[in-house]
């Protein structure tokens, strides 16, 4: 009886360990997911800039978002097709909401892009995660902390420090060019975040994916339509490098979706969050752009509130 009961606990023992390890291993590739994500999405950034200098904002945004619809069927169709199913009422107002809200704040970024530095407009990019925080603070229940109000501050200083270009004389301020765009990049983006997480939290991220996805095919055709850009047709390179954004942009969303299935939000947001790392070095090499010590030091306070925002928000 006293060998059945120690072999007894000796299984016991040898599957909480199995679990264990495995949970641990689940845990190290959702990270693995959100490393591959940060950095695709650092290279996508870069992508679009090279893109858009050479055939402007609205002939980059056709190639490249009809590219990720592509990329995006396909790997709905192929790891998710067992989860579409007929959505109607509210969620196809917050698809709609999504698609509309998505595509004014990426098209402000594209118009940013054209006129300003990529290194400085990646960087204040990252302050839409204060709106998306004050929406949850207003709309979700969601309470602010003494260290969330701080990190508030040091991302709206940190953009202050990188898009003012003179602060001795405040009567005369002026703000680095493309800084406006920004502001409204990172306005709808923010609105767009909290909507897409309620609509996949409703119906799922294969619904959510598939339908936004089937939604922005006629919004890119009535931003042709309605934008002063005339169609520019790009050389095989600059096609190549709008491809290519458009590739990175959704195999980074694909890892991200990974890596929030085997851990923490709180985990994986400020890792994917650091991409602007990753674009800032790849513009500071390829593109020789340098940053003043100001902006440099503006860009680490954002990244620093960023961290501690999308750590507790989960975005």
């Amino acid at each position: 009886r006293q060998n059945r009961l120690r072999k007894r606990v000796q299984r016991k023992v040898r599957l909480w360990n199995y679990k264990f390890i495995n949970k641990k291993m689940d845990q190290s590739l959702a990270v693995l997911f959100a490393l591959i994500a940060m950095i695709l999405w650092g290279f996508e950034e870069f992508f679009l800039k090279e893109a858009i200098a050479g055939i402007k904002s609205i002939t980059t945004y056709i190639i490249n978002t009809l590219t990720g619809v592509v990329v995006d069927l396909a790997i709905v169709f192929y790891l998710f097709d067992f989860g579409i199913s007929k959505i109607s009422g509210f969620d196809l107002f917050l698809v709609v909401a999504t698609t509309l809200f998505a595509f004014l704040g990426y098209f402000s970024f594209y118009k940013a892009l054209e006129k300003q530095k990529l290194s400085l407009i990646s960087s204040l990019d990252e302050s839409w995660i204060v709106v998306s925080v004050l929406i949850a603070l207003l709309f979700f229940g969601e309470k602010l902390g003494m260290v969330h109000v701080g990190a508030i501050v040091a991302v709206l200083v940190g953009a202050f420090l990188i898009s003012a270009v003179r602060l001795s004389h405040f009567s005369h301020l002026k703000f680095i060019k493309g800084s406006g765009y920004e502001l409204l990049a990172a306005l709808f983006i923010g609105f767009t975040i909290p909507i897409e997480k309620v609509l996949v939290t409703n119906v799922g991220e294969a619904n959510t994916l598939f339908y936004l996805t089937l939604f922005v095919i006629p919004v890119v055709f009535l931003a042709k339509a309605l934008m002063k850009q005339k169609w520019i047709k790009p050389s095989w390179k600059m096609t190549r490098v709008s491809v290519l954004s458009g590739i990175t942009d959704s195999s980074a969303f694909i890892f991200y979706l990974f890596a929030i299935k085997s851990a923490d939000i709180s985990v994986i947001s400020p890792i994917v969050a650091s991409s602007v790392v990753v674009t800032v070095i790849l513009a500071r090499i390829f593109l020789g752009e340098k940053m003043t010590t100001r902006q440099i030091t503006g860009a680490s306070i954002i990244l620093a509130g960023v961290f501690v925002l999308s750590y507790t928000f989960g975005f």
